[in-house]
């Protein structure tokens, strides 16, 4: 997106001023340049996804209950940076299961329609939403005719320690409200975009009461390991889109 924008635009010189007669002057305009750096920087400061290779992986045949997910009431939101802001949207849940034994969490899969993705951003207005839509299922990004759907397997999930949980910095402002609370589970799966597949591990809080699972979660990833690189280059100025990608992750699932 084109514009001025004052973290596009960069620090601009100031004229050389007697030292000992500014001194607090020039002490007061570093502080606040300092301030206006962390300020220009639009990613959203959350939990971030442990990102490897892929885990070979066998599903389970001991599972006991198996919940169907219910793509009309579960959602997965995305939050793409770039200098100069951000734009969110969805991905529709195609299809899913999640598996369990002895009431633990044992395995799952998730199918998400691509040739759904889009931009939902109240901060631009309807034709800005559906060029960004277009823009995002072109192959600049998931090409969706050729990659029509992504998927989540999976692969193991453990106890978590929200005491041993990362800090997000005091300055992200409402940041600390996107992490989910008190998560109880770190989830290892596959992730496939695009015919690549990558291992990633992030907390989520996963709680199953009568015969409804919900699970809540809300993560970092870094797309340019699904080779999703565009713009990415930061050698483009103020029209660098951020690597770091946030998912936003809830999910209801009934047992069958």
């Amino acid at each position: 997106m084109q514009g001025n924008h004052p973290c596009a635009a960069g620090h601009s010189a100031y004229t050389y001023m007697n030292t000992h007669s500014h001194r607090l002057y020039h002490t007061l305009l570093w502080v606040m340049l300092a301030i206006a750096g962390v300020a220009c920087d639009t990613t959203v400061k959350t939990d971030e996804a442990e990102i490897g290779a892929a885990i070979n992986y066998l599903a389970p045949f001991n599972a006991d209950q198996t919940f169907q997910i219910d793509t009309a009431g579960s959602s997965v939101t995305w939050i793409g940076a770039k200098v100069t802001g951000r734009h969110n949207g969805l991905i529709p849940v195609k299809q899913g299961t999640i598996m369990l034994h002895n009431g633990k969490l044992q395995g799952g899969k998730a199918l998400l329609d691509m040739t759904g993705v889009r931009s939902e951003d109240k901060s631009i207005d309807e034709a800005g939403n559906l060029k960004l839509t277009k823009h995002l299922r072109s192959a600049d990004f998931f090409d969706v005719e050729q990659h029509p759907v992504a998927s989540f397997e999976i692969t193991s999930v453990a106890p978590y320690d929200s005491t041993e949980r990362q800090e997000v910095p005091a300055f992200a402002g409402n940041a600390r409200e996107m992490r989910v609370k008190d998560p109880n589970h770190k989830v290892t799966g596959n992730l496939t975009i695009k015919g690549i597949t990558k291992s990633i591990s992030f907390p989520a809080r996963i709680e199953v009461e009568d015969s409804v699972l919900r699970a809540k979660a809300n993560f970092n990833i870094d797309r340019t390991h699904w080779r999703l690189s565009y713009g990415s280059d930061q050698s483009l100025g103020n029209r660098t889109i951020y690597p770091a990608v946030n998912i936003g992750l809830d999910i209801v699932a009934n047992l069958q």
